[in-house]
C-alpha cells in the first residue's frame, strides 16, 4: 500500500475510527400520503426574474396539503403560485416548498397550500 493510505490508516486508529457526521433526520411534513394523480392544473405566479407568468401542467403526486408539479417555467422556492384545479375550477394559494430535478426541460416542484384542502383534487 502507500503511505498516504497508511498514514491515513494510522491516524483514523489513534482517533477511534474513521470521521463520522452527524446526519441531520429528514423530516416529512406531509399530512397523508401522496396519490397519483396526473389532475390537469393552472398555476399562475411569478418567474425567478419577478415576471408573471401562467402555465398549464399537471399535479403528479397530491394530498390535502399540497403535491407536486412539474413546470418549464424558472420560480423561485418560497414564492406564492395560485393553482387552479381545470376539473372543478376551484383555486388554491400555494408556496414553492421542494425541487426534485428535472428532466426534459420539465421541473418537479413540491408546492404547499396555505390552508389544508381536503376537497381542492376532487372532481365534479
Amino acid at each position: 500500500m502507500s503511505k498516504i493510505w497508511n498514514t491515513l490508516r494510522t491516524l483514523e486508529q489513534e482517533k477511534g475510527g474513521a470521521p463520522r457526521r452527524k446526519l441531520d433526520p429528514i423530516i416529512d411534513r406531509r399530512d397523508g400520503p401522496r396519490l397519483w394523480a396526473y389532475a390537469p392544473v393552472l398555476v399562475y405566479g411569478h418567474t425567478t426574474g419577478n415576471e408573471p407568468f401562467h402555465e398549464p401542467t399537471e399535479a403528479l403526486r397530491v394530498n390535502a396539503r399540497g403535491g407536486l408539479i412539474t413546470l418549464t417555467t424558472a420560480v423561485k422556492l418560497g414564492n406564492a403560485i395560485v393553482l387552479i384545479n381545470k376539473a372543478n375550477e376551484k383555486e388554491q394559494k400555494c408556496r414553492l416548498v421542494g425541487y426534485r430535478g428535472t428532466y426534459l426541460g420539465r421541473s418537479a416542484i413540491g408546492f404547499e397550500f396555505f390552508e389544508r384542502a381536503p376537497g381542492f383534487w376532487d372532481a365534479e
